[in-house]
């Protein structure tokens, strides 16, 4: 593991390591293995770009709203890193640098950001610009296929006989929305001592006892994101986890 002598050379502070696939890196994931949040406990985090953001404000006495941000995804001729200013036009960082076609444009990651235009802005917490496929056809019997070519986290289709195979993911749910059942599957991609599904039902349910109990308090929606990828119900999983947090907040205000 390469770790940067900034970080390990820092002093006064207690250093924590986290290796591993994503959502290893979520904030809310490295919380929960920490010092788990209860109710009540306010927390506050910032990223390593911010750190530098403030200390140049206060050694030097100047605002730079620059950044490094991250230009990637499978339509992007070039994938790189490129310095820019918060909030600023994506058309610069694209032009000339996209394939053709419909596509997608995401400021964020392509698990938890915002869809925009190739001519909108960066938002002011994202560090990624994300160009994806749109998915905007339809398949003619395309759940009878073998799908061969189709990435599927449960086996659905023959895919899982080339566990190496890369794939470039487009925007389609590939099936509407379906029956809530459990699976057992939400609990590989989130590493946290929670129980996912139950905690979902609870927020449907709009039950702020076992809310509490199931661990509301722990998450964010970032922290579903994968659950969110893999479901095969197609539930917008990340905008109900956001509907209990605010539920949350409301009980508690």
């Amino acid at each position: 593991m390469n770790t940067s002598k900034v970080f390990t050379n820092s002093k006064n502070v207690v250093i924590n390591y986290f290796t591993g696939p994503h959502p290893a890196g979520n904030v809310g994931v490295q919380i929960h293995h920490i010092d788990p949040i209860n109710k009540g406990d306010i927390v506050w985090y910032v990223n390593p770009q911010d750190v530098l953001l403030i200390g140049k404000l206060f050694y030097e006495g100047k605002y730079d709203a620059s950044k490094i941000i991250a230009l990637s995804g499978s339509e992007l001729l070039h994938a790189k890193y490129a310095k820019a200013i918060g909030n600023t036009c994506i058309s610069a960082f694209v032009k000339d640098n996209v394939k053709s076609g419909n596509l997608r444009y995401i400021s964020g990651n392509a698990l938890t950001g915002s869809k925009i235009s190739g001519k909108g802005y960066l938002g002011f917490y994202d560090h990624q610009i994300t160009v994806i496929p749109e998915g905007d056809f339809h398949e003619f019997f395309g759940w009878a296929l073998p799908g061969l070519d189709k990435f599927s986290f449960s086996k659905s289709y023959f895919s899982w006989l080339t566990p190496g195979k890369k794939y470039k993911l487009d925007t389609n749910y590939h099936g509407g929305e379906r029956a809530y059942v459990i699976t057992g599957e939400y609990e590989k991609v989130l590493p946290m001592d929670i129980m996912p599904m139950q905690l979902i039902k609870a927020i449907l349910a709009e039950d702020i006892d076992m809310m509490e109990k199931l661990g509301i308090y722990e998450v964010d929606e970032e922290d579903f994101a994968l659950v969110e990828f893999i479901d095969t119900s197609k539930t917008e999983i990340q905008s109900i986890i956001r509907k209990g947090l605010d539920l949350i907040r409301k009980e508690m205000s």
